[in-house]
């Protein structure tokens, strides 16, 4: 964007972006799905893009069309992001090693076949397999953003000596923020009575008849939990040390 600015156009060009790639596929999918039900004798039965024929007709081929575009281009950025991610924690255990084409090239076909034998393996029961993964994100992300967000609204105001991140010893933060990590996984290890999956099911979730609010249960925990700890280690430390960063910053 251009130099000078601010905050708010960033912001809502952000999110328009994301809001209207999101919600009219949202939307279509409601209607499709919705007819595809109403067409099929059982929910074996649904056909959804015969029903999306049926829905638009002339304008199905666009769709799909434009459907398959995004997604190409959406994997394209996630297989990518993944090979990124795979050669960073390579070099966090050799960080002399300078990955090449070749070496990427080779991360990004592993990667991929992974992806695709999963997806393979999930295929006659896709939902599901994909509503558990989603799941799992929540419960592992939840934590991890109420940690990040506290320390960076409430305690450090956005004041981070940013150099000292890419720093192998933390710099002044040290190599790791130990109250993060200790709030991270009692956010994680809170959330287990409330959890209601396929696989796994908390009793406190099945008391409420399946109910899941295990994230809502590890928002509230570890947001305050992080807050007070962080004080209290704060002024045990002070004035020799600054305060150490978000997890995320502590654990690159």
């Amino acid at each position: 964007m251009p130099q000078g600015t601010g905050s708010g156009p960033a912001f809502w060009a952000s999110y328009s972006g994301c809001v209207l790639g999101t919600l009219f596929p949202m939307i279509l999918g409601a209607l499709v799905g919705t007819l595809a039900v109403s067409l099929g004798t059982g929910a074996g039965d649904v056909e959804i893009v015969g029903s999306m024929g049926a829905l638009l007709q002339p304008w199905t081929l666009a769709v799909i069309g434009i459907f398959c575009l995004g997604v190409a281009a959406s994997n394209a950025m996630n297989l990518y992001c993944g090979v990124l991610c795979t050669l960073t924690i390579g070099q966090t255990f050799k960080p002399a090693w300078l990955p090449r084409a070749k070496s990427r090239t080779v991360a990004a076909i592993v990667l991929f076949t992974l992806a695709l034998l999963i997806a393979l393996f999930a295929r006659d029961n896709f939902i599901l397999f994909y509503t558990n993964f989603l799941s799992f994100l929540m419960y592992v992300l939840v934590p991890w953003t109420a940690i990040n967000l506290v320390d960076y609204y409430l305690l450090r105001h956005g004041d981070y000596r940013v150099e000292d991140f890419f720093k192998r010893d933390g710099g002044v933060y040290g190599r790791f923020n130990w109250i993060a990590i200790g709030s991270y996984v009692a956010g994680a290890l809170i959330q287990v009575p409330f959890s209601s999956t396929a696989l796994f099911t908390g009793p406190v979730a099945a008391a409420m008849g399946g109910v899941d609010i295990s994230w809502m249960v590890g928002l509230v925990v570890v947001a305050p939990l992080y807050y007070f700890a962080a004080r209290v280690f704060r002024k045990q430390q002070a004035p020799a040390a600054i305060p150490a960063p978000a997890l995320v910053t502590d654990l690159i």
